[in-house]
């Protein structure tokens, strides 16, 4: 019997654990297994592990430790998380919001000789989801819903300063008994390119089609990741409409607006036609040199002294905060304590005070993940995916989001089945 590959399945869901094992080796010999997939940009990422297979020719990739490899202990999910852009020195962003399935080919090598190749299928949603365009007045989305006739639990995925619309998130969340919607409100044709001055009734608009939906119980929840988190803590704060929020690495301050991927001097945010007040940066000549530095040398480039900077002056970045005492609703907070791209464990830390000194407690939650960067959870961050540190941002530039593959991928498991508790818990089924 020649060495095999034996999976335990070809086609699954996205955050369905396979196990996978190497059959018919030779006792003791070294094998290898390399994965790669494409993200949506047509980059190619790879990962690879060697293992020793044991007395009875058979090597166990959930429970044995690699030899060598792009990962270094045992995980099931391992060749999925450190796979990295093969034609990077730092690596780079593994991009996906699509809810098309994610295809990974495994190559099996015994004493570097190739013996056999196997592609799995990683699905968002299969069948007993529908997908629908949403175009209604001015609301812009893709909705995902279980086939079978009910009324389910509605949630709202927001986008981060990418913009667009998270469908892969979306559509996961539908296979799991909800009715989901990503909704688009910047960088998306329909709506505005930029994020600046986008009126919070857009999304107060959404909210009531979504709750008078055929396929939904009147629970609507939101969650929102980034600049998404900023908006859904903003959103609770200015609507008591939502059953549960869901905060990813969010800001405690409302920030500015973005012009061409940039922050610019623009507010992000307006109700009643007024434009909410924003912090204003403060940027030291030092981070000012080091970024210069840092770019020359290629060395990836981090943002966090902006914040640190700007939040030195409490009075002039006050009337930014976002009021999160007002939001009437349990919300889950998570953050990363290595996180470069702003300081979500202190915002976090900032607004858990806050929410702790209310006379009506809620039953909110607090994930801090200490060695996590910014991407780290859903629907962000998926463990069976690259996981995402670096970013190239053109020019030669290469930005850092903090954390390591490795911790930004535990982060991503341990906080995926806590936000789907989360969900069941506070939303009626």
């Amino acid at each position: 019997m020649s060495p095999k590959l034996q999976i335990s399945s070809i086609d699954s869901y996205i955050d369905e654990t396979i196990y996978i094992k190497v059959i018919g080796c030779t006792a003791n010999t070294k094998v290898s297994i390399h994965a790669s997939t494409y993200d949506e940009a047509h980059k190619q990422f790879h990962s690879y592990a060697a293992f020793i297979a044991d007395d009875k020719g058979v090597v166990d990739v959930s429970s044995q430790k690699p030899v060598e490899g792009t990962y270094d202990k045992a995980d099931p999910f391992g060749l999925f998380w450190s796979m990295d852009h093969t034609d990077s020195k730092w690596g780079d962003y593994y991009q996906k919001s699509s809810s098309d399935k994610v295809s990974i080919t495994l190559v099996l090598k015994v004493n570097e000789e190739e013996q056999e190749t196997v592609t799995i299928y990683r699905h968002f949603y299969r069948e007993g989801v529908i997908k629908e365009t949403v175009q209604h007045h001015q609301l812009k989305g893709t909705l995902f819903h279980p086939e079978e006739q009910g009324n389910y639990p509605a949630v709202f995925i927001l986008s981060g300063s990418d913009g667009g619309m998270q469908e892969h998130a979306a559509a996961l969340l539908a296979s799991k008994g909800y009715t989901a919607l990503a909704l688009a409100y910047f960088g998306e044709e329909g709506v505005p390119k930029d994020l600046e001055e986008i009126p919070l009734e857009y999304f107060q608009e959404a909210t009531r089609w979504l709750k008078h939906h055929e396929y939904v119980n009147g629970d609507v929840s939101l969650i929102g990741y980034s600049r998404g988190g900023e908006l859904a803590l903003l959103l609770g704060a200015t609507f008591n409409d939502y059953q549960s929020i869901i905060a990813g690495v969010p800001s405690a301050y409302i920030t500015p607006g973005m012009k061409n991927g940039i922050f610019a001097p623009i507010t992000s945010w307006i109700f009643n036609q007024e434009a909410l007040p924003a912090i204003k940066f403060k940027y030291p000549l030092s981070m000012m040199f080091s970024t210069m530095k840092n770019w020359l040398i290629k060395k990836p480039i981090s943002f966090s002294a902006i914040w640190e900077h700007t939040l030195k002056d409490q009075e002039k970045t006050a009337e930014a905060r976002i009021p999160v005492k007002n939001i009437q609703s349990p919300v889950m907070f998570i953050s990363g304590g290595d996180d470069q791209l702003w300081p979500s464990s202190r915002y976090v830390n900032l607004m858990e005070k806050t929410r702790k000194n209310l006379k009506k407690p809620y039953q909110d939650r607090y994930l801090y993940y200490e060695h996590g960067g910014h991407f780290l959870s859903f629907p962000y961050s998926f463990v069976q995916l690259p996981a995402n540190v670096f970013m190239q941002v053109g020019g030669g530039m290469t930005m850092t989001f903090g954390g390591t593959k490795e911790a930004n991928a535990d982060a991503a498991k341990d906080s995926w089945d806590k936000i789907l508790e989360f969900l069941a818990v506070n939303n009626r089924k």
